[in-house]
């Protein structure tokens, strides 16, 4: 197990980096789904951001790509160019920074859900990534999918085996599983299973996705860790945390010094 903190990659992080290269084995950068996304030139200043400080950062490196409107396999063409030109940007951008992990959202939904529509999602978002895949696995990249309001792993599970590439997973939002599921999110792991190479670890108390650091909200985190060191031993575990970087760095010597060796 490994451990990771989310940073945005901004020249103001950068008198931080001396101290988070003392306790994580790597950064994952954000965020194109956010910022990233409001326009060309916002994106290339994102992209300029990282490949100036990557060189700096610890270990290794992930990057969180875009989200927002990212149908995969939406019935609406024009949807559809927009949504594959963000993805040609995507495979130019980790072409660039090299990371090793791309986080990308799942994209699946409620709506989905209600209007018995998973079937046909399985089928024709599994086309679509046994399409994309091989050029991220050509150059390194692994693409895990991020869970968001789901109400169990079921739909990430099945779309992934039906996949079935080394270089696609699945990422645990523990916050979000905590929002969205009536599932512990020890039960989401045991499901996941090898499948689960990432984790987005932060805290909330069940109502709102707050981003705060782990132990101020309700999740159960000693279980979490016991799940992921049986079920999950090699995934990556990246601290999302919303606060100021010395807080970010607290709560990750916390997180490192309580949770990587096997006992809780």
């Amino acid at each position: 197990m490994e451990f990771m903190v989310c940073a945005l990659g901004t020249p103001e992080e950068e008198p931080f980096i001396p101290l988070i290269k003392n306790h994580v084995d790597g950064v994952e950068l954000q965020n194109y789904g956010l910022k990233g996304a409001l326009s060309i030139s916002a994106w290339n200043e994102k992209l300029s951001q990282h490949k100036k400080i990557s060189a700096k950062l610890p270990g290794r490196l992930a990057v969180h790509g875009p989200f927002f409107g990212m149908d995969y396999t939406c019935q609406d063409h024009l949807i559809r160019a927009a949504v594959k030109k963000r993805m040609d940007m995507t495979f130019q951008m980790v072409r660039e920074l090299r990371p090793d992990t791309l986080v990308l959202h799942a994209g699946w939904s409620e709506e989905l859900r209600r209007f018995s529509l998973g079937d046909k999602w399985i089928e024709e978002n599994a086309g679509f990534w046994k399409q994309e895949i091989p050029r991220f696995a050509d150059i390194g990249v692994r693409i895990v999918l991020e869970n968001v309001m789901e109400h169990s792993p079921d739909m990430g599970i099945e779309l992934v085996d039906t996949v079935s590439h080394d270089h696609l997973g699945l990422c645990l939002d523990i916050g979000h599983a905590h929002l969205a599921s009536d599932l512990a999110p020890a039960r989401w792991v045991k499901q996941m299973g090898a499948r689960l190479k990432h984790v987005h670890l932060h805290d909330n108390h069940g109502k709102r996705d707050d981003h705060l650091p782990a132990g101020e909200g309700s999740i159960d985190f000693d279980t979490f860790f016991e799940a992921l060191h049986k079920w999950a031993p090699e995934v990556t575990v990246s601290l999302e945390v919303i606060a100021d970087p010395e807080t970010v760095i607290k709560n990750a010597v916390y997180i490192t010094g309580k949770y990587r060796g096997s006992a809780v």
